[in-house]
């Protein structure tokens, strides 16, 4: 198996209204690139999303969740989390 641990130098803190991805959390989940090299973009045992607001490609995170029946709702913590549309 694979090592999907990154090393960055120099990496800031992760910003939820930037437009970076969230290595550290995703690591710390066990969480890995699929074979295409793509990351996850939220943790799916917290709902936790792991792409800035002003990341590339968080829109398509949002569509793909409302697809699914979820919502992105921004939490106590100032984080971004995913929950079931209720």
């Amino acid at each position: 198996m694979p090592d999907n641990k990154l090393t960055i130098k120099n990496r800031t803190k992760f910003d939820p209204e930037g437009s970076d991805y969230d290595y550290d959390t995703a690591q710390k989940a066990g969480l890995g690139p699929d074979e295409t090299g793509h990351w996850p973009s939220r943790d799916p045992k917290s709902g936790k999303i792991l792409k800035g607001r002003k990341h590339p490609t968080f829109h398509l995170t949002v569509e793909g969740e409302k697809a699914a029946g979820y919502v992105i709702k921004k939490g106590d913590d100032n984080r971004y989390y995913s929950q079931p549309t209720k």
